[in-house]
C-alpha cells in the first residue's frame, strides 16, 4: 500500500522537456559555428570595396523603385500562398480528394505561408519553416500533417523545374561561369529525375501503396508508415489533374517572373542599365546560394551572392554590394518582418506564444 506512493512521483519524470533546456544558449556548438559564419561572410562581401562608392550609390538610390519591388515581393508571397491552396485542395471531381475536416481558407494559408518563409530566412537550420508550416496548417485545418507535407513536396518540384528552365534558358545568353556550370547540369538532371518519379508514382499510386505495405507491415510501425506515405501522396493528387496542373504551371510562371521583376526594379533603383537577363540570373544564383542553410536571415551570404552574380557583368564590386544590400531590403527582409506579424498572429489563433512553438512542433509533428 505505501509502495505506491512512493512509485508514483517518480512515474512522470519530466525526462521529455529536459534534453533541449539544459545547457546554455552560450554553449552551443552549432550557434557559434552560425556566428562565425555570419561574420566570414560579412568580410567576404566587404572585402576589397569602396565604401565610399557604394554609400554614394545607395545615397542617390531611388526609393521609390525600392518601395515598389517591395510591392511585387508581397505579390509573390500572396501567389505562393494562392498556389498552395490550390495544391491542398484538388478540384473536386478527382477521385481521391485529400480529407479536410475545416478546409483552411485562401487567405490564412497566405498568412501560414509567410510565417513559414520568414523562419526559413531568419533561422540557419534546414527548412524549419516548412516545418512550421506542416504544423501550423495541421493545427489551422485538422489535416493530416503527411499530407501538407505531400504539397509542400509539389510546390518545390514546380519551383525546381522552373529553376532548371531559367537555367536551361539563360544558356542562349551568357556564358555560364564554371562555378555554376557544374550546379547547372545537376539541377536540370535533379528536376528532371525528380518529375519523372513523381509522374511514375502517380500513375501507379495504388500499386506504390500496396508495394509499400506488402514491405512494411511486418515492422514496428509500419502501417502507420504506409498511412502516411498514402497521406503524402494525396498532396500530390492536383498535379494528377490535368487543368489544375495546368493553373499551377502558369501560376509558377507568373510567380517566376514576378521575381525577376523585383530584380529587375531594384536595378532601376540603382541607375543602373536595367537588364532581364542579368535579373534571371542574379534569381538564379540566389534560389541556389540562399537555399543552403547559412548564416541567421542570409546576412552576408546575399549580398556576397548578390556581388558576384553581377561582377560576371563587368559591373563594380561596390555597385553590387549597394544592390545586394537594396535587395535585401526590398525583399528578405521585408519577407523576415511580414513573417514574425504572421507569425504572431498563428500563435495567437492556435493559443500558443512564439516562444513555445518550438517544443509543440517537434513533440506533435507527427502525422
Amino acid at each position: 500500500m505505501a509502495s505506491n506512493p512512493d512509485i508514483a512521483p517518480e512515474a512522470p519524470a519530466p525526462a521529455p522537456r529536459q534534453p533541449g533546456r539544459q545547457r546554455p544558449w552560450w554553449l552551443n556548438r552549432r550557434l557559434w559555428l552560425v556566428l562565425v559564419l555570419s561574420l566570414g561572410s560579412l568580410a567576404l562581401a566587404l572585402f576589397d570595396i569602396d565604401f565610399g562608392e557604394m554609400a554614394a550609390a545607395l545615397r542617390s538610390a531611388n526609393l521609390a523603385w525600392v518601395a515598389l519591388a517591395g510591392l511585387t515581393v508581397m505579390v509573390t508571397a500572396a501567389a505562393k500562398g494562392w498556389r498552395w491552396h490550390l495544391l491542398l485542395y484538388p478540384a473536386p471531381s478527382a477521385s481521391h480528394r485529400p480529407p479536410a475536416a475545416q478546409p483552411i481558407g485562401r487567405p490564412r494559408l497566405i498568412n501560414i505561408w509567410t510565417a513559414g518563409t520568414g523562419v526559413n530566412l531568419a533561422l540557419p537550420l534546414p527548412r524549419a519553416g516548412d516545418l512550421l508550416r506542416v504544423y501550423l496548417a495541421g493545427e489551422a485545418g485538422q489535416a493530416s500533417k503527411s499530407l501538407v507535407l505531400g504539397t509542400i513536396a509539389a510546390e518545390k518540384l514546380l519551383d525546381m523545374v522552373m529553376l532548371a528552365i531559367c537555367f536551361l534558358g539563360l544558356l542562349l545568353f551568357v556564358a555560364m561561369p564554371q562555378e555554376l556550370a557544374q550546379r547547372q547540369f545537376s539541377t536540370v538532371g535533379v528536376a528532371l529525375a525528380l518529375t519523372l518519379a513523381v509522374a511514375l508514382v502517380l500513375w501507379q499510386r495504388e500499386r506504390v501503396v500496396a508495394l509499400a505495405s506488402r514491405l512494411l507491415r511486418h515492422i514496428p510501425h509500419g502501417e502507420r508508415a504506409v498511412g502516411s506515405l498514402e497521406r503524402g501522396l494525396a498532396g500530390l493528387i492536383a498535379l494528377r489533374q490535368p487543368g489544375r496542373l495546368l493553373g499551377l504551371a502558369g501560376l509558377t510562371v507568373g510567380i517566376w517572373f514576378v521575381s525577376v521583376l523585383t530584380n529587375y526594379l531594384i536595378f532601376l533603383a540603382l541607375g543602373l542599365p536595367p537588364s532581364w537577363v542579368q535579373s534571371v540570373f542574379v534569381l538564379v544564383v540566389l534560389q541556389i546560394g540562399v537555399a543552403v542553410p547559412s548564416t541567421p536571415g542570409k546576412i552576408g551570404i546575399f549580398q556576397v551572392l548578390c556581388r558576384w552574380a553581377l561582377g560576371v557583368f563587368g559591373i563594380a564590386e561596390a555597385l553590387g554590394l549597394a544592390y545586394g544590400v537594396l535587395l535585401y531590403v526590398a525583399a528578405p527582409l521585408l519577407l523576415m518582418v511580414l513573417g514574425a506579424a504572421a507569425l504572431g498572429i498563428e500563435s495567437w489563433r492556435i493559443g500558443r506564444l512564439p516562444a513555445e512553438l518550438d517544443t509543440a512542433l517537434f513533440r506533435r509533428s507527427g502525422p
